[in-house]
């Protein structure tokens, strides 16, 4: 079975436009990017995102692992935990998480969603 590979994520230039963030707080939605490199049956994802400067509402369904390749983004949550992340950072969005996110600067990470 081959394995999920991607070289150089941080320059991969073929993300498929996912349009407008359905749940923008503000009066432009950020836009969205991405590339699903393996999801199954099971909930489980792995891709490229890529979101333009903005803000929108963020409610984890399921637990999300993020790697920053490049940006800025500030998550503060419900119960004002305030998370501010930078190229080279990683988190664990928790399933059931809830806040604001916003994008600062263009960001563009590696997920893994189960």
């Amino acid at each position: 079975m081959p394995l999920p590979f991607v070289p150089q994520a941080v320059a991969v230039n073929d993300l498929e436009d996912w349009g407008a963030h359905k749940r923008p707080l503000e009066d432009t939605a950020p836009h969205t990017y991405g590339k699903i490199y393996y999801s199954d049956d099971q909930g489980r994802e792995n891709g490229i995102w890529e979101c333009t400067p903005g803000k929108y509402r963020l409610e984890r369904p399921s637990d999300e692992m993020c790697y920053i390749l490049e940006g800025h983004w500030i998550l503060t949550g419900d119960e004002d935990d305030v998370y501010e992340l930078k190229a080279g950072d990683m988190i664990m969005l928790k399933k059931g998480w809830a806040g604001v996110s916003h994008v600062v600067e263009k960001v563009r990470k590696v997920y893994m969603e189960s």
